[in-house]
């Protein structure tokens, strides 16, 4: 299967955020235009860099070994409070390339230069097997997705979030398409997504201000296959510490835990 034999709708969401890339770029370039449905607290959500990041790195592997799903195995983010650019640029580059990991950083700045989010991303490299969809092969953006117009309501609501009970940081979101990646489970910026409206959740919650997510530990363990997929929260040590703890999992998949997260949060702008 090539990326023009997957349905539109799989993809649909991923292409209206702003982002675009250049697959034969060295090192990896991945841009983002800033407009205010992907952002949160006066920021650009870190949902959303992470996939900026994804991309950048992902398609270094991709060029690589292309025979291979390239899985997202863990993001580390750390960003600058500084105000909205109207666009941010991305340079992904090899840290480490294995036989089966690949590890890159990738820098955020502005187009003047000006450096304002780092990121560590890490791959693991899996060789297709029995019963897997077949391996998208990426080819030159498909036509029915260029120039679709942006998002034009907030990217958690445009996902299907909602809260169930914010005293515990817990946001439920139903497993749809538009969430899944080409080898059919969650996409790594959504379950990122989930995590970071449970813990903006919560610390509007407890705090009785909104805050926003400035910088971001995840670790994927397992892939969203079936859903519901939800979120719990918890502060780790006193919330004036603004550190929050999350748990992301697969009700449907007997409640299996998919990634655990570690954010610090800041006042929203």
């Amino acid at each position: 299967m090539t990326v023009s034999d997957a349905p539109a709708s799989q993809f649909m969401l991923l292409a209206q955020l702003g982002i675009s890339y250049d697959p034969n770029s060295h090192p990896g370039y991945g841009k983002l235009r800033v407009f205010d449905e992907q952002c949160h607290g006066g920021q650009v959500r870190p949902s959303v860099l992470m996939l900026v990041a994804d991309i950048a790195g992902g398609m270094i592997g991709e060029k690589e070994y292309p025979e291979c799903w390239h899985f997202t195995t863990d993001f580390q983010l750390r960003t600058a409070a500084v105000p909205l650019p109207g666009q941010i640029d991305a340079f992904a580059e090899v840290l480490r390339a294995g036989a089966s990991t690949l590890a890159c950083e990738c820098r955020f700045s502005t187009p003047d230069g000006a450096e304002i989010g780092y990121a560590q991303i890490g791959f693991g490299r899996h060789q297709t097997r029995p019963g897997d969809p077949a391996k998208t092969i990426y080819e030159p953006p498909r036509p029915d997705l260029m120039g679709l117009a942006d998002i034009d309501r907030p990217l958690a609501e445009v996902a299907g979030i909602e809260v169930v009970d914010a005293a515990v940081g817990q946001v439920e979101v139903e497993l749809t398409p538009q969430l899944l990646n080409p080898a059919g489970i969650m996409q790594g910026a959504m379950v990122t997504l989930v995590g970071e409206v449970g813990a903006e959740t919560l610390a509007a919650h407890d705090l009785g201000t909104p805050h926003a997510v400035a910088d971001m530990d995840i670790r994927y363990l397992l892939g969203g296959k079936i859903g519901p997929i939800y979120s719990t929260c918890r502060w780790m040590g006193d919330p004036s510490s603004g550190w929050v703890v999350a748990e992301i999992r697969d009700l449907g998949k007997g409640n299996r835990l998919m990634a655990t997260m570690m954010m610090r949060m800041r006042p929203a702008r």
